[in-house]
């Protein structure tokens, strides 16, 4: 049987206030069959390098990454109390234990210390070494500015900011918390769970950060109003749907509703069949935490201790996870000349890529799926190339060695005039010098450049060919591309204009890489 396998029991929210509010009434089935692990559950969220249902869980024993059926450990052994995603490929790690912030970079495997200094607690501002914390509990992402995170520093009652690219800590307000701990963004202001209270932070378009109390105020196991409403312990919360929150409750063992459109506090209820009662006695709430995490409109997962817990809503469909399309096995070139290959992630990050085989995340809507594929250098090198065709006989080409020498030179005139229509899109090559094919009457010459594009590139990109032609049109010497042959009559040869009625044709020379193979011209392979 899998682990999230969903067994009949319906979960719903009660309805208080507005009883014509059906907004406020949610029905959830929930899954006793758990996934179980061997340490304490710190924070969930759905992993953005392998999706396709995986989640990023971190706990005490390390970083991992579940479907729900397998395990995949991240990190070393080591007690990550919270985590946050700047991108698909690198992860900030919270090292509690030892009073810092650490990078994960998922592709290489790597961790490096970003911010405070390790094993020293202390509160301070600064760069790694001079920065401290003692006890940072949660980090997001800062959606103001997605160049830092966002900490609470629980000893230190603070919020504190961290430059991903210098690791420098700052402080962002130090009053108004008591023990901070969880974070969650909710519009343009950021909710802080508080042991006993919520609190939202705020910046004020004069610069000012605020932080005031906006449910709860003292310990207690209290439904009502956000402002007499009590908790005894809270440390984690999720957005359930606009300006509802489900928040845990440990100290009283329950999970509590806050509803801030109807300004109150509601039970989370089980529903056997019309009776309500406490949740306590249907999931094991612990004494400590309870990270939550939603995916799409209507699943919740719930870590308890060292258990997660699946709720989904009765009417979301019962396609969870999605499936991602199947990517298959793409195979992408490597540029000829060039050792790796620049991959664009949907982050809008690049990554440099060798010769292999890669699984990366690939935005496709809703979903961050896998991507699958082969890095591969190009067999075939297509090179950038300027082209004209003269009708001359083919033996006069041959006819002794001053003939050679005045078309050579002739050719390298040319070649130079086209490095000036190269401007800063091209050079001419120094490994290939201008050459040219004698067949049947038709003399055609080749002035190779320096780009090159891989087997998979058919044609030069469009705009490359219309800055060149312009250029060359520029060149008054180059409309006509004439060249000089000896014993020819008349000597001086005009090119013949091509289907876009130009002497001078910008086109791709194909080659293989590998010289001691031909290339096929009618298969486009080599043998």
């Amino acid at each position: 049987m899998k682990l999230w396998n969903i067994i009949s029991m319906l979960l719903a929210l009660a309805s208080y206030g507005n009883a014509q509010s059906s907004s406020s009434k949610l029905t959830y089935v929930l899954d006793y069959n758990s996934l179980n692990l061997s340490s304490i559950i710190h924070h969930m969220d759905v992993d953005r390098y392998l999706y396709n249902f995986q989640i990023l869980i971190s706990t005490a024993t390390g970083l991992i990454t579940t479907n729900g059926n397998n395990i995949w450990a991240l990190t070393p052994s080591m007690d990550i109390h919270g985590f946050a995603q700047i991108n698909a490929t690198h992860v900030v790690l919270i090292d509690r234990i030892h009073h810092c912030l650490r990078m994960l970079d998922r592709v290489t495997s790597h961790i490096v210390v970003l911010a405070g200094t390790c094993g020293t607690p202390g509160y301070s501002d600064g760069l790694i070494g001079t920065g401290k914390f003692h006890n940072p509990n949660s980090v997001v992402v800062d959606t103001r500015n997605s160049g830092q995170v966002l900490v609470t520093d629980s000893a230190n009652n603070a919020l504190r900011s961290v430059s991903i690219s210098t690791g420098e800590v700052r402080t962002v307000i130090d009053s108004g918390f008591e023990l901070p701990q969880g974070l969650l963004w909710a519009g343009d202001h950021l909710l802080v769970t508080n042991n006993v209270y919520i609190s939202s932070v705020r910046w004020l378009d004069n610069g000012t950060v605020v932080n005031y109390i906006v449910a709860f105020s003292r310990p207690g196991d209290v439904y009502g109003t956000t402002d007499e409403s009590k908790v005894r312990r809270s440390s984690n919360l999720v957005r359930l749907r606009e300006k509802m929150f489900l928040v845990d409750d440990t100290g009283s063992r329950k999970l509590k509703l806050v509803d801030f459109n109807e300004g109150r506090v509601k039970p989370f209820c089980i529903y056997q069949e019309d009776d309500c009662t406490t949740n306590s006695s249907a999931l094991p709430i612990p004494a400590i935490k309870a990270p939550m995490l939603k995916v799409g409109d209507e699943t919740i997962y719930v870590a308890l201790a060292t258990s997660v817990y699946k709720l989904k809503g009765e009417s979301s469909e019962s396609g969870f996870p999605v499936e991602c399309p199947d990517s298959g096995n793409a195979t992408i070139y490597i540029i000829p000349g060039r050792r790796k290959l620049t991959f664009s992630l949907d982050n809008g990050l690049t990554i440099d890529l060798s010769e292999g085989h890669y699984t990366l995340p690939k935005d496709d809507g809703p979903l961050l799926c896998k991507e699958h594929f082969n890095v591969m250098k190009s067999p075939i090198v297509r090179r950038l190339s300027f082209k004209s065709v003269y009708e001359v006989r083919c033996n006069l080409l041959e006819y002794d060695s001053d003939t050679r020498i005045v078309l050579r030179n002739t050719l390298l005139h040319r070649r130079s005039q086209l490095l000036t229509a190269c401007g800063e899109d091209c050079t001419m090559s120094n490994n290939m010098m201008p050459f040219s094919e004698c067949t049947d009457g038709q003399l055609t010459v080749y002035w190779p450049t320096d780009v090159m594009f891989p087997i998979d590139v058919h044609q030069p990109p469009t705009e490359l060919v219309n800055r060149l032609e312009q250029r060359i049109e520029a060149i008054d010497s180059m409309i006509n591309m004439e060249i000089f042959i000896l014993y020819h009559s008349p000597p001086v040869i005009a090119a013949a204009k091509g289907p876009n009625n130009k002497a001078v044709q910008v086109t791709l020379y194909s080659a293989c890489a590998n010289n001691r193979k031909s290339y096929d011209v009618e298969r486009d392979v080599c043998v």
